[in-house]
Formats: structure tokens, sequence, C-alpha cells
């Protein structure tokens, strides 16, 4: 059996997302109280592409609300680092997140300071290179800090190998039913951080983007447990037991089953129910999956415990389904 990789602590890698956050939020606050008494009132806080101020808060209101994105940005980073048991990925990325959103506040803060007017204000793209360039070293800092999360494996060649799984001896007529529910705590904490993230980022950027992080949070919440059974009508997948929605996999459409460890940002491009070229199903962690070869060519994947058993029970009726169909 394939062990995948876990973190150092379960704990690192979001703390360490969350405390770059933090010196993003100390360097703003540094800035800001350093050259409050430079700063004009309204303050610009965005700019156009040619650079110019477009908008603008009051001084007093500012602070609050460059504190409470970058506050909102940490919730959302760290909780979708601990719902992926710090994948390396996303602590780089959230890493990344906070040395871009703090080099931006504390330019804000320092082109602002000395103007006589908002309006003066200018945000070259000088800004955006130092922005990124600080962003890049947060990444490099904070990947390794986060321990060594479950990174993808390198592949080989040909790609995963999925080995045929055992299979069972079914008489005519005989009816066999496996079922077991499969969920992730940790993709459910992913889920609530962007349902609570837009509800505090709608009132400081606008209804767009808050709901937009709520309502990719309440999709992930509903993926966060499934229930997987296979039976005589094939593989189904029930999100979270109803019974709808499902997916149903006919036994005549199934041309192999196996069990293989999957991983899912690898395999599948994240987390939940997803979809690539060639490839969909519930990934709701990293571990052994049932992988279900259709016969069109494409493959269907679902992560739950004993996942062998699963795979050889389908395996043998699929079988049976097949002989039955031959002979009659």
């Amino acid at each position: 059996m394939t062990v995948s990789s876990r973190p150092v602590s379960g704990l690192r890698a979001p703390l360490v997302v969350a405390a770059a956050h933090l010196l993003a939020c100390a360097a703003f606050l540094t800035a800001f109280l350093t050259h409050r008494d430079d700063l004009p009132d309204p303050v610009a806080t965005h700019f156009s592409g040619s650079g110019g101020a477009d908008d603008f808060t009051t001084l007093d209101a500012f602070p609050y609300g460059a504190l409470g994105i970058l506050l909102v940005m940490a919730l959302l980073c760290t909780g979708l680092v601990f719902a992926t048991r710090g994948h390396r990925v996303l602590v780089g990325l959230g890493c990344a997140v906070a040395g871009l959103l703090g080099a931006v506040v504390v330019a804000v803060v320092l082109n602002n300071a000395g103007a006589e007017t908002a309006d003066s204000v200018r945000l070259g793209p000088g800004t955006l290179g130092a922005a990124l360039a600080v962003a890049a070293a947060a990444t490099a800092l904070g990947v390794p800090a986060g321990g060594r999360g479950p990174a993808a494996p390198q592949a080989k060649p040909d790609g995963p190998v999925a080995e045929p799984a055992p299979r069972f001896a079914l008489r005519k007529g005989e009816s066999v039913v496996w079922t077991r529910g499969a969920g992730s705590r940790p993709v459910l904490a992913g889920g609530v951080a962007l349902v609570a993230a837009g509800a505090l980022m709608t009132p400081l950027a606008g209804w767009v983007s808050g709901v937009g992080l709520a309502v990719g949070g309440l999709a992930l919440c509903a993926c966060f447990a499934v229930r997987v059974t296979v039976d005589r009508h094939g593989l189904t997948v029930n999100v979270l037991g109803l019974p709808r929605p499902r997916v149903r996999i006919p036994l005549d459409r199934i041309e192999e089953a196996t069990c293989r460890d999957v991983e899912p940002l690898r395999d599948l491009g994240g987390w939940g129910y997803r979809a690539v070229p060639g490839r969909s199903g519930f990934a709701l962690r990293s571990g052994p999956a049932v992988v279900v070869r259709l016969t069109t060519g494409s493959e269907f994947v679902v992560t739950v415990d004993d996942a062998a058993t699963a795979a050889a029970l389908l395996g043998a009726l699929a079988e049976r389904e097949r002989t039955t169909s031959g002979g009659g």
C-alpha cells in the first residue's frame, strides 16, 4: 500500500499561512501609524490602469477597510490550507497572497503620504513589480516552513499504474451490496471558511466579491460527504447520502474497476466533485479510491475507505453482467 505523505504537524502549515497574513497586517499598521499625520483626507484607495486614483475612502475608515480585507483573506487562505491538510501548493499560494496584499496596502500608504490631495496620488508600475517580488519571497520562505505536506509525488513516465483488484466469485442470481459513507471535515472547514470570508468581504469589497466566495463555499460544503454504494445497479455516489443529486455508473458502462491511491490536486485538479479531461469523480481526501475505467475510455474516481473491496465487488458484478448479456 502506498502511504501518502502527511504534514509534520496538522497545524503547522495553517499557522505558517496565518503568520504570513498577520505580518502583512503588522506591516500595514506600522506604515499607517508612522505616516498618519501626512495622509490626505480622503485617502486614495483604488487606482486605474494608468495609475491615477479613481476611488477614495475617508482617513478614519481607511485602516479598518484595509485590515478587514487582509483579515478576510487570512481567514480564507488559512481555512483552505487547513482543509487540504497543508498541501504545499496552497501553502505557497496563501503566503504569496499575504505578501502581495501586504506590499500593495503598504504602497498605498506610502504613495498617499505627503500628497496635498488624494486626486494627485498615483501608483506606478514599479509598485506591482515590488509587490510580486515580495509575494515570491513570501512563497520561498513559507513553503519550507509549512512542512512536508501531501505534495504530489513524481509520476512515472507512463502515469500512475492501477493494479487490478482481487475478484469476488458471484453465483448466478446472487445479490450483494457494499455501501460506505465518505466525508472530510477539512473540506467542510474550507467551505465554512469561504462562506465566512464572503460574508465579511461583502461590506468591504462589494456584493459581487462576497457572493462569489459564499457560493463557492456553499458548493464545497454540499460536497463534503457522500455515500458510495456498489450493487446490481453499478456504482452509485449520493451527495450527503440523499437520493438526489447522485452519480450512477451502470454495470454495462464499466470496463474495469481497480483501486489506487489518488491525490485530489494532482489527479482531479482539486477537492469535491471535479472533472478534468479523461477523468471525473469525487475526491474528498488523499488516499485509496475506487477507479472505474468506463467503456468510453474515461475514468470515474471516488475516494472511500475499503476501496479495494468495493472495486473487487464492482469488477465481479460488471464481469457477471457481461457474461449474462453475452449469453442471453
